[in-house]
């Protein structure tokens, strides 16, 4: 649509410019763009960041922005014609990151694309001055964005999604100022720290990137590893998403049953990738005479659960989908990760490999005698259910819901381990 024109507040804060301005809703959807998460390329650290929009959400937002009607089940609703006070905010990234040359046209560092024209040459000097200074100011002037310049969304792709929505069925005007702050220059990394911040100051960032952001920016950046760790408590997160990757690198069988960022749910897969990383959390306080390294806790987990295969083999089976099963399911995996803490010290004890699979398939010989009743469903009858049917959905585990019903759980296996072990303390 051409170069875009702006009135724009120019904002500087400790050496970095931002600008505050409003984009029509034709200026937003031809300018902005989103650095969606991609599943297949997993933790590539070119991949995106951000979770695919809600088509839910940005028709929630829809209602309240617009000033229009919209028919919904034969009804004919009113849009609330509510206001937009808080920006969508973007970043336009620094030429480091591939999206031009260096700009040749200005003094002030701005990123390819961006041109700013000041009220005055004090203002501009000023704003020089307090870039090089890593100082603070204000100043007002005209923004110009060229065809190139790319305004990546870091926080509000939603209430972007809406207005596209709204203007495709002329539910709001193609003048409304739809208002945006735009950081300049951040590269690709700096950005995904804004994003992830700008959420989690408000509230957690509700989404299964979360685990995966944080390592990405703790490879990153030692210090802002420790930052996590120390000051956000984070470090067993951290900690977890670390085992994860090792366990992408060693392409762990378990990978097939894991749910990726922004995959779509199905029985395919059992457990999302955030369920999975909390779930090792026990891990990193059993008893242990060392820390283990991150592929050092993957090879015990695949051997662990290979050791629960040889037992229980039907919910292994390739032609079973994972989703079937609450042994791959939240519950399941909760309940057998904190077991396997406690098999370590017995292992240890043992003075065996802490990755032999026999090891756990001997403790744990009894799981398959781990029951319940439940009706059977060819004769409608009570029955005892047992073996790796107790773990299919909507079987006797599936009423072991929440943390009560997992203490419950894993004290039952906690029994059988502490049977067939009779000489040690579980």
């Amino acid at each position: 649509m051409g170069a875009i024109q702006r009135p724009a507040l120019i904002e500087v804060q400790r050496g970095h410019v931002m600008l505050s301005t409003t984009f029509t809703p034709p200026q937003l959807e031809a300018a902005t763009n989103v650095d969606t998460y991609d599943p297949e390329r997993g933790n590539d650290p070119n991949n995106g960041y951000q979770r695919r929009a809600s088509s839910t959400r940005m028709a929630q937002a829809a209602v309240f922005y617009g000033e229009g009607t919209e028919k919904r089940q034969g009804r004919v609703f009113e849009d609330r014609q509510g206001l937009m006070p808080n920006p969508i905010i973007a970043n336009i990234r620094s030429p480091e990151d591939g999206e031009g040359d260096v700009n040749s046209n200005n003094d002030l560092g701005l990123p390819p694309g961006v041109q700013v024209e000041f009220q005055s040459e004090e203002d501009r000097e000023r704003v020089r001055e307090a870039i090089e200074s890593s100082g603070s100011t204000t100043a007002t002037g005209t923004l110009t964005l060229d065809d190139g310049a790319i305004a990546w969304i870091v926080d509000g792709q939603h209430r972007s999604g809406a207005v596209k929505m709204l203007t495709d069925k002329d539910r709001l005007s193609d003048d409304f100022p739809v208002p945006v702050k735009i950081m300049l220059g951040f590269g690709r990394n700096e950005e995904i720290k804004q994003f992830y911040y700008i959420n989690s100051q408000a509230k957690s960032v509700a989404t299964d990137l979360t685990a995966e952001l944080l390592q990405r920016m703790a490879r990153q950046d030692t210090d802002e590893a420790d930052y996590l760790s120390e000051r956000k408590n984070k470090g067993s997160l951290l900690a977890g998403a670390a085992i994860y990757e090792a366990l992408v690198e060693r392409k762990s069988p378990w990978l097939q049953r894991i749910r990726k960022p922004n995959e779509k749910i199905s029985k395919d897969t059992s457990i999302a990738v955030s369920q999975f990383i909390t779930s090792l959390k026990p891990l990193q306080s059993a008893q242990m005479p060392r820390e283990l390294s991150p592929d050092e806790w993957a090879r015990v987990i695949d051997a662990f659960w290979e050791g629960i295969a040889n037992l229980l083999p039907q919910p292994f089976d390739p032609t079973e989908q994972p989703g079937d099963w609450v042994l791959f399911k939240a519950t399941g995996v909760n309940t057998m990760h904190r077991v396997l803490a406690d098999c370590l010290p017995i292992v240890i004890q043992r003075g065996a490999r802490l990755s032999d699979p026999q090891q756990y398939e001997q403790l744990l010989a009894d799981l398959p005698t781990l029951a319940g009743i439940g009706i059977d469903p060819q004769t409608g009858e009570e029955r005892q259910i047992d073996g790796a049917e107790f773990w299919r959905s909507a079987s006797i585990a599936s009423q072991y819901t929440g943390r009560y019903g997992t203490d419950r759980l894993v004290g039952m296996i906690r029994g059988l381990i502490a049977k067939t072990n009779k000489a040690v303390t579980v």
